[in-house]
């Protein structure tokens, strides 16, 4: 599967523009991590998005009692550090060969500096994929009772 159609099967980028994902795909660069390779590191600030094309990747906190989440063909990592910059707050580690795409933030916002449509595009649907993420926290808290 080629990169555009590799990022069309991404749940943030379904409703992102054919033409935008084609300028995404430009500053995304193929990586390949080996079963146990830290793909993310808690604390490090990657500037990168990094998309599971096939595999499994396991998430972990450095916070006690939290339990892992494993992370599949599709998904995504790092949506913000990517955005402020910050440093990642968990780890991933492949727990198989896992195939990915990274976006590096600096090679997008070049490819994006001479169309701000499609960086609006490509921004919103981050920010809507996060805002879901977060109202599904907002729901189990309130289910949780804490």
């Amino acid at each position: 599967m080629d990169t555009v159609g590799a990022l069309k099967q991404v749940f943030i980028f379904k409703d992102v523009p054919e033409n935008v994902l084609e300028l995404v795909a430009k500053a995304a660069e193929e990586v390949s991590a080996s079963a146990g390779e830290t793909i993310l590191a808690s604390g490090q600030s990657p500037n990168a998005i990094f998309v599971i094309r096939n595999g499994t990747v396991r998430l972990t906190s450095d916070a006690r009692d939290v339990a892992p989440v494993l992370f599949g063909s599709g998904e995504t990592l790092g949506e913000v550090p990517f955005l402020d910059g910050g440093p990642a707050g968990l780890n991933a580690v492949a727990l198989e060969r896992a195939d990915l795409l990274v976006i590096r933030k600096q090679k997008l916002e070049a490819i994006l500096a001479g169309n701000p449509e499609a960086g609006f595009r490509f921004y919103q649907a981050i920010a809507v994929s996060l805002a879901i993420r977060v109202r599904r926290v907002v729901k189990m808290l309130a289910f949780s009772g804490n």
